[in-house]
């Protein structure tokens, strides 16, 4: 019985080993399927690792001859660290979209995350919404959100007990056009 359980532990170490790796270039960090375009046909969103603590965002739509067709190729814009509370994320949303999260909460003083909700609206795909939040792990009064719906573009913004709404300019854009580190200028507001 011990022999059984020393072997077992000793097969299971490499891929214990791996599991604490962080992704190398190339590496798929995430993946999600629907129909978000309503043609009947499955959509897939991928995340690839790329170098120096950034990700690259793909989008495909379904083609029932030709299978998935790449519409939307951004480098270098998701954030994806390599330690634990670092890797991005894609989620489910609703039946046109998805939602992107990218996190550093696994080190330092402020953790954040931010969350960006990219649907399909007139034969694109846009991003339709921005939420980041943080809190300092010393000071439990410094903490702040901000989210912005940018089909609307209404927001709210809190920064420790304040909480202001409203209606800003910034408007729903393809994703075609993200670029790294994008936020609306009304959550600038958190650093100042």
């Amino acid at each position: 019985m011990i022999r059984a359980l020393a072997v077992l532990a000793l097969g299971l170490a490499p891929a214990l080993a791996s599991a604490q790796e962080p992704p190398a270039p190339g590496d798929l960090v995430a993946a999600l399927s629907g129909d978000w375009n309503g043609d009947g046909q499955p959509d897939a969103a991928l995340i690839t690792q790329a170098e120096g603590g950034d990700a690259d965002l793909s989008l495909y739509l379904g083609d029932p001859v030709f299978g998935l067709k790449r519409v939307v190729d951004r480098p270098r814009v998701v954030f994806s660290g390599p330690m634990g509370g670092q890797l991005p994320a894609l989620e489910p949303n609703s039946s046109s979209s998805f939602k992107l999260h990218q996190e550093q909460i696994g080190i330092g003083r402020t953790p954040w995350e931010s969350t960006l909700s990219i649907a399909w609206r007139g034969g694109q795909f846009v991003l339709a919404g921005y939420s980041y939040q943080f809190y300092d792990r010393i000071d439990p009064d410094h903490n702040g959100h901000c989210d912005v719906n940018l089909l609307t573009g209404d927001y709210e913004l809190t920064l420790g007990e304040k909480t202001q709404k409203g209606r800003q300019d910034a408007r729903a854009f393809p994703i075609s056009k993200l670029a790294a580190d994008y936020m609306p200028k009304i959550c600038t507001s958190l650093f100042e």
